[in-house]
């Protein structure tokens, strides 16, 4: 079928219109004549064609993938010695010792730190403060101010916050809870000296901001001495420790009060510990048994407390974990940063531990633990009946 006609004229009455009216003698333009559009079928055949050609022309277009064979040979003749890959077993040993030298320089830098405790809060808050506090442990000597130890940092815990914020935020807004009034720090210096123990010395016990400071060393902390102690029970959980120093120090002279204290929120657990220059405190300190304690916090109320002496704990054979067979230097170089260790390295830490550009010593030699039973004495009385016996036998 046709889908268009063949022919289309134009009509002669629209040029009639166009002569009569007033417009120009124009002759109206002929319409476009439209040819038939024949649509073609192609055969199969055909279709089959034109596949194979377009399946030619994108296998034309493809590239061929080289095998890996191919490939591993032309990588091997292109890399340089550069881009060889380092041998994983040499990269866990670089690895292991950057492990060794960051655990290193953290026991070496515990050895340059001070702990400072029941320090005023008023250290955060003002900067004056600030200043005081920095100045008192840089000098050595009140009298010689030249004589100064370099402060490398300081760092605050046992920071107790008002709002359940981030502790970063809430330290630089500085909502600190009303409650708690001290803080603890620990001061690093920059050089390692002996004159730290001079310092921790005449330090311990100072009045500073109103309130006595607890100064002790990192890696030889003061022993606690159950005979120059007492316990003291029945304190309120925001209790101070400003309030035992000032209850206590009637007694006689205190080397440090001690609250102990949950470590998630900083507030008491009820106890602590007083621990006097003297022996002689004691016995003052236990007739306060049972007395009231008027506490520095204005909103407590009076507690009578329960002061007894330290009771005896009961000992452990001595092994080489212990202080007790180690020489001086491994103490110092153990000391509170055995957390930074594991067991195993503590262990290799106590054999192989060798300082550079210190004389040998008596002390220094490895300690070794006596296994088994002791051996049987030579001039015993059992020794000497079974010798006698011997004797009697061959006789006969």
């Amino acid at each position: 079928m046709n889908l268009f006609p063949e022919t289309v004229a134009t009509d002669d009455k629209v040029s009639q219109l166009f002569k009569t009216s007033n417009a120009l003698d124009k002759k109206a333009t002929p319409l476009i004549k439209v040819q038939k559009i024949e649509v073609i079928k192609k055969t199969d055949k055909d279709a089959d064609g034109d596949e194979k050609m377009e399946d030619a022309a994108s296998d034309d277009a493809k590239v061929k993938k080289p095998s890996k064979k191919k490939l591993a040979k032309k990588n091997k003749e292109t890399k340089t010695p550069e881009q060889v890959p380092e041998e994983p077993e040499k990269l866990v040993e670089e690895g292991k010792e950057s492990k060794k030298s960051t655990k290193e320089d953290e026991i070496e830098k515990a050895s340059r730190t001070i702990f400072v405790g029941n320090l005023s809060n008023e250290v955060i808050i003002s900067k004056s403060t600030y200043k005081l506090f920095q100045k008192l442990f840089n000098n050595i000597d009140d009298d010689d101010e030249n004589k100064k130890l370099p402060i490398q940092s300081i760092r605050f815990r046992s920071v107790s916050f008002e709002d359940a914020l981030p502790r970063k935020v809430a330290f630089v807004q500085q909502k600190l809870h009303k409650s708690r009034a001290s803080v603890n720090a620990y001061i690093v210096y920059k050089e390692q000296s002996p004159l730290l123990n001079k310092l921790i010395k005449r330090l311990n016990g100072q009045v500073f901001s109103n309130r006595h400071l607890r100064v002790d060393s990192i890696t030889h902390p003061a022993p606690h001495d159950k005979q120059r102690s007492v316990f003291v029970g029945n304190l309120d959980f925001e209790e101070d420790e400003e309030s035992l120093w000032k209850h206590f120090g009637a007694c006689g002279s205190i080397e440090y009060v001690r609250i102990v204290r949950d470590p998630k929120t900083n507030m008491g657990k009820g106890f602590a510990y007083v621990q006097f220059n003297e022996l002689q405190s004691v016995s003052k300190a236990l007739l306060l048994n049972e007395k009231p304690m008027i506490s520095q916090n204005e909103h407590l109320k009076k507690r009578k407390l329960r002061v007894t002496r330290c009771k005896n704990i009961r000992k452990v054979e001595p092994t080489l974990k212990s202080g007790k067979y180690m020489t001086d230097g491994q103490k110092t170089k153990l000391g509170r940063a055995k957390k930074i260790l594991n067991k195993a390295e503590r262990s290799k830490l106590l054999k192989e531990l060798t300082v550079e550009g210190i004389r040998a010593t008596k002390d220094d030699s490895k300690p070794v633990l006596k296994k088994g039973k002791k051996e049987r004495s030579k001039t015993g009385r059992v020794t000497k009946r079974s010798q006698a016996f011997k004797k009697s036998q061959q006789k006969k």
